[in-house]
Parts: C-alpha cells; sequence; structure tokens
C-alpha cells in the first residue's frame, strides 16, 4: 500500500534519530549498557540540529542482489526534517509531511500525526519502548565495537528486531533492522554534523507543476 510504503521511509528516519543520538552519547569510566542506552533521551533534547549523511542497503529474500543508495537527512528539531535518499524528498514541517517521487512526479501529502513513527515520541520514551540486550564486544572491521539487539516492547508492524553495532568511542557503526517479511535494511553514517544553524527554507516545500497530488489529510 502507497501508505505503508511511506510509514516504512519514515521509520528510517527514526532509525537514523536512534544512530545519531547514541552517537552523541556522553563517555563513562565503565561502560554501563543500560546507562549507555537511557543517555540517548538526554542528548537528544539537547540538540539543536544536525545534517547527516549515510548509506542504505536493502537484503530481500525475494530479490536477488543488494539495493544500495546514499542519502542525506537535514533535521531540525520538533519532528521537523528533510530526507533526500533515491530520488526521493521527504519534508516535514512539524504537521504535515511531503512525499515527493520525482521519478513518478507524485507528491503524497500526509498529516503528520497520521505517521505512525513519530521520531520524537520513540526517542522520548526510547529505551522503554524497547527491551535491548547487550551482547557482548565484537570486532568489526580494525575496531573492537558494542552489540545491542533491541527487540519493540509490544507489537509492531514495521520491524522484528534491530541490532546495533557502537565502536568504544561510541560511535554508530552499523545497523541492521529486519522486517516480518526477512528484509533486512543496513545503515551507516558516513558524517554527522549538530548545531548548524539550519534555516526554515529547509522544510518549506512548494508542489512542482506538472506533478500529480494525492492528499491523505
Amino acid at each position: 500500500m502507497k501508505l505503508n510504503r511511506i510509514f516504512r521511509e519514515t521509520f528510517f528516519i527514526t532509525v537514523i534519530f536512534i544512530i545519531t543520538n547514541i552517537v552523541l552519547a556522553s563517555q563513562n569510566d565503565k561502560f554501563n549498557p543500560d546507562k549507555f542506552l537511557k543517555d540517548v533521551q538526554q542528548h537528544y533534547k539537547k540538540l539543536e540540529d544536525f545534517v547527516i549523511e549515510f548509506t542504505k542497503e536493502i537484503s530481500s529474500p525475494v530479490i536477488k542482489g543488494g539495493q544500495i543508495s546514499k542519502g542525506k537527512l537535514y533535521f531540525l528539531n520538533k519532528n521537523r526534517y528533510r530526507l533526500e535518499i533515491d530520488g526521493q524528498l521527504i519534508i516535514s514541517d512539524g504537521e504535515t509531511i511531503y512525499n515527493y517521487s520525482k521519478k513518478a512526479k507524485r507528491v503524497v501529502i500526509t498529516k503528520f500525526e497520521e505517521n505512525f513513527f513519530s521520531a520524537e515520541n520513540l526517542l522520548t520514551n526510547f529505551p522503554q519502548n524497547f527491551k535491548s540486550e547487550f551482547l557482548g564486544e565484537e570486532k568489526l572491521g580494525n575496531k573492537n565495537v558494542f552489540k545491542f539487539r533491541l527487540l519493540p516492547a509490544s507489537s509492531n508492524p514495521e520491524f522484528k528486531l534491530m541490532y546495533l553495532w557502537i565502536s568504544q568511542e561510541k560511535i554508530i557503526q552499523k545497523i541492521q533492522v529486519e522486517d516480518w517479511a526477512g528484509n533486512i535494511y543496513y545503515f551507516s553514517i558516513l558524517s554527522f554534523n549538530s548545531n548548524q544553524k539550519l534555516k526554515d527554507d529547509l522544510i518549506k516545500f512548494k508542489i512542482p507543476s506538472g506533478v500529480k497530488v494525492v492528499d491523505l489529510r
């Protein structure tokens, strides 16, 4: 369904928010998995804005070969963001979401409240909304990393489980999300920059001429 696809794309944004905030978690003299994850909330609340570049890879049991794409996310807080990925532009001004596909020449408009995955609400209740398990240390490339497994505390229609690999410097190296259909999504952060004094113009959307508009508000 078209609406479900919108939810999935927005969920990708939520995942990125989780990644970004763990990157900002404070250093501890002794590693404490529970405190490490709880610090996400406090650091998230302190963010003014941020810009990240990332790659997304999809592995599917029904599609041969991986699908790799590169994206960029501008986050202005209060559920306002701009996501550019796969020739697609998703903009939220905190009240309305515009999902524009240049290739399909179509804009899908929804109310923000209809977006099941609110990144800020999710993070405000994180990690209470997840059952987390610290799986120990692993070697990832040339780095030692901490591995976590996260499961929704209640039934979640979008994903089955999530894995995070976090370096000793508290920087996310890898994230893996698996949905109920067996699709696996991998995210890697290429760059992260906070407090960029982003302008509101980034989350203003003007509908291009000649495109189909699907207004679901």
